[in-house]
């Protein structure tokens, strides 16, 4: 009787709820994705193919791209990760993400196999965790030294971190 009462009362509630307009977000905007970018057109002219793949950790502080949009994304940093064919997963890796400090990620050994939204691994930026998720399809655009590259993502990482209040020039 009281189970059934509850529920009535919730059900009379959710419409209401929902009608009374969007919730503000809580916590951190903060934003990474873990890309593969490459470029629109052959710098030099004859490429081999993955000659000028960049390899990076795409931050950006005001919230996440917008997914299959055309028009140039604009990351607060982009940490390029180094060496030959790197990749993500398997070893912790950190990028420095400008003058916004170095973010740490820890990607799974395994994850290059998982589903796109299974959580992948971890990460931070300083203090600030994030969560780590599968992702593989979503693309976005960016310029880098002059150059347009085309980015997939293979993990996006938001930022967890509830605590967070944006800074005033971040606020809506």
């Amino acid at each position: 009787m009281i189970l059934t009462a509850a529920s009535l009362l919730a059900a009379t509630l959710l419409p209401s709820l929902a009608l009374s307009g969007p919730l503000a977000p809580a916590g951190s905007k903060h934003n990474v994705y873990l890309v593969r970018c490459e470029p629109n057109e052959c710098p030099i002219g004859d490429c081999d193919p993955g000659e000028f793949t960049i390899t990076a950790a795409a931050y950006f502080r005001n919230g996440p791209i917008t997914e299959g949009t055309t028009r140039v994304s604009t990351p607060t940093a982009l940490g390029k990760l180094s060496g030959y064919a790197p990749k993500w997963e398997g070893i912790k890796r950190t990028v420095r993400l400008g003058t916004d400090g170095t973010f740490t990620v820890n990607i799974g050994a395994k994850a290059a196999s998982a589903s796109k939204g299974d959580i992948a691994g971890d990460g931070s930026l300083g203090t600030e965790p994030f969560v780590c998720f599968k992702d593989g399809t979503t693309k976005f655009a960016i310029t880098n030294e002059g150059d347009r590259y085309t980015c997939t993502t293979d993990y996006w990482c938001p930022s967890v971190d509830a605590s967070t209040t944006p800074p005033k020039s971040e606020m809506i």
